[in-house]
């Protein structure tokens, strides 16, 4: 190979394959955006995951009625708002 040629790195896309994610070790079909070191799992059969680092900035550009939270005791809230455009919580009982 002289100093003209580009070295070939041979890589694959991984979309929508069977796999087990890198954090959370869930298995489902998802995708690796850097050829195999970190894998993201985006269906399981439990529906579709979605991931706060990765899919953020799609959701929020998504409107909802409502959507839950969980506070850091593990409570779950519903959220929605009002047409005065206050805040509505209703606390989840398990």
């Amino acid at each position: 190979m002289n100093n003209q040629e580009e070295k070939t790195v041979e890589q694959r896309a991984i979309i929508d394959e069977p796999m087990y994610d890198s954090k959370t070790r869930e298995y489902g079909k998802g995708y690796s955006p850097d050829n195999g070191v970190t894998r993201i799992v985006q269906e399981g059969t439990d529906g579709r995951h979605y991931h706060q680092d990765t899919d953020a900035g799609r959701i929020s550009e998504l409107v909802f009625d409502s959507f839950k939270l969980k506070s850091p005791n593990g409570t779950i809230w519903k959220v929605s708002i009002d047409d005065g455009g206050n805040l509505i919580k209703e606390k989840e009982e398990s």
